[in-house]
């Protein structure tokens, strides 16, 4: 972890220039704000920026999964419903709901928490450090690496984002 921590009481204490990760994970930037090993993996929270377009497929998370949308606007797509989350929208997903979401708005600013924590794994270990935050020279998605983090940390992938009508992002 590479984030500011006060060593006499474990507080964790980050912002702008802190230090904290960053990761390249599909076409999305992730800043890991809390990591849940920092937690003992009660929790994780990690700010994702991205792209109008850029989709998840479908899939299942082995956690609660929430998220709250600081800027842009996301559509969720929650077990065959779909779900607007414009800035300031909170949308909580339970445990074991298939669900994706794509970026509708130029960019997307918002925040992923994970109960139990431990996402952030899933995020480095399926990514790619991130050494700058261009998006036109983000690494491509690779959708081996994904699958394989994917399987490592009980994510299941059902199948391609789920959304008609809106015009995805591929590389």
């Amino acid at each position: 972890m590479s984030a500011a921590v006060s060593s006499s009481s474990g507080v964790l204490a980050g912002g702008p220039g802190a230090g904290g990760e960053t990761i390249w994970f599909n076409g999305a930037l992730m800043d890991v704000r809390v990591p849940g090993a920092w937690s003992e993996d009660a929790f994780s929270l990690v700010e994702v920026s991205m792209q109008r377009g850029r989709a998840t497929g479908l899939h299942v998370d082995p956690s609660h999964e929430t998220f709250h949308v600081l800027e842009g606007e996301l559509l969720f797509h929650a077990d065959g419903e779909e779900l607007p989350g414009a800035a300031g929208s909170t949308v909580a997903m339970p445990q074991g709901v298939p669900h994706a979401f794509v970026c509708t708005s130029d960019l997307a600013r918002f925040l992923v928490l994970n109960a139990p924590g431990g996402h952030d794994r899933f995020f480095r270990d399926g990514g790619h450090p991130a050494e700058h935050r261009d998006f036109d020279r983000a690494p491509a998605p690779d959708l081996e690496r994904t699958a394989a983090s994917a399987r490592a940390h009980g994510v299941q992938l059902l199948g391609p984002p789920p959304f008609d009508g809106v015009r995805l992002r591929s590389g």
